[in-house]
């Protein structure tokens, strides 16, 4: 008969960690996930990682990407202000001497999608046939 209680306590303590695990997971963990500032973040560490670690991926994606930068200041603005931004929102090194993260960006269809959730519009696009 003892064995036949533990049994329940175990069951009832893994089902009260499975709805507490829940809780945190859909008041904590799920708006974190799903705020600006994750998903600037995790967008910037991962055009850094492809930019240094996946030269052979940025080339095949600047081939399919097509029109040009609108020079709108979104992409500048994504996370924290870039440093070479003018307050009329130009970039002081666009024609000079651009970071090569700045020069790739957007990647891939992520980035776009990034830049229209703060409101923007890229004016670039990417060829789904390549």
């Amino acid at each position: 008969m003892p064995f036949i209680t533990q049994e329940l306590r175990r069951r009832d303590v893994r089902a009260a960690a499975g709805m507490l695990f829940d809780r945190v997971h859909t008041v904590l963990v799920r708006p974190v996930m799903q705020s600006r500032v994750f998903l600037h973040a995790a967008g910037k560490i991962r055009r850094f990682c492809l930019v240094h670690f996946r030269k052979e991926y940025i080339h095949s994606q600047l081939l399919a990407r097509e029109g040009e930068c609108r020079q709108c200041g979104f992409c500048c603005n994504m996370l924290f202000t870039c440093p070479l931004l003018t307050r009329e929102g130009q970039c002081v090194a666009y024609g000079v001497c651009r970071p090569r993260s700045c020069r790739v960006f957007p990647i891939d269809q992520r980035d776009i999608d990034e830049v229209g959730k703060c409101g923007g519009r890229c004016g670039y696009r990417f060829d789904s046939r390549r």
